[in-house]
């Protein structure tokens, strides 16, 4: 079955093939080792890369597929991801590897995916695209949280003034611990409907989504991130 993919990662493997950790459209995240990719004269050797749209089919039973088509997907414009942007999208790679099982459908968060690479690609301003990636990341790990009501008791946090965040349940409206962050109830509601052109509420969003995230990522550091913050020294 041919379907459209991004490659996630790529790895040298022997003298003349890669070995490809790609994001399907049809069967979500597949490792795959494309034979001879790495021959000068192979056609495949410019296109197996991060951030090219692509039309794959690949054959075998277990867990590492072999490649046998690869082409360029000529129906999506091919995004040259350069600076902030480009360091964002290796961001967006290392979730879906490190959250994403193998094989598993994700037809619509390939779709959020290709977006939030789009974006990247037109926009200088990074941030927005990011945390609504995150997001939707969440959703379809079964993770999002209510962002109208108290986790606990169910009470509309419109009547409040200000609730916290507790990874892996949601906003609450009372601290769990002394020194956790109260966010501004007129916030949140506004953070709940995307409006999120403020610095100051982009930020908040960001410390939830890094929250929320961190639950299914662990203490690993991300490489993408170590990476960003060695180019802003």
């Amino acid at each position: 079955m041919i379907q459209r993919a991004l490659v996630l990662h790529r790895w040298d493997f022997q003298e003349t093939s890669l070995l490809l950790d790609v994001f399907t459209e049809q069967n979500g995240r597949v490792r795959l080792i494309a034979k001879g990719a790495k021959r000068p004269k192979s056609p495949w050797r410019g296109l197996a890369q991060p951030f090219v749209p692509l039309k794959i089919e690949y054959k075998g039973r277990s867990d590492l597929k072999t490649l046998t088509l690869l082409e360029q997907d000529t129906q999506l414009v091919n995004t040259r991801l350069n600076g902030n942007a480009l360091y964002s999208g290796f961001y967006l790679n290392e979730l879906l590897q490190r959250l994403l099982p193998n094989e598993a459908e994700a037809q619509e968060l390939f779709q959020h995916y290709w977006s939030a690479i789009a974006v990247l690609a037109e926009s200088s301003y990074v941030e927005p695209a990011l945390r609504r990636f995150e997001w939707q990341l969440l959703e379809h790990l079964g993770a999002a949280f209510d962002w109208h009501h108290d986790a606990d008791t169910g009470q509309p946090l419109k009547e409040l003034e200000y609730c916290y965040f507790v990874p892996d349940h949601g906003l609450v409206s009372a601290p769990r611990y002394k020194g956790d962050k109260a966010y501004a109830v007129s916030d949140i509601e506004r953070i709940a409907n995307w409006d999120i052109n403020d610095e100051h509420r982009l930020k908040q969003l960001k410390w939830i989504m890094r929250e929320a995230l961190h639950v299914y990522l662990g203490d690993k550091p991300l490489r993408s991130r170590e990476l960003f913050q060695q180019r802003r020294k």
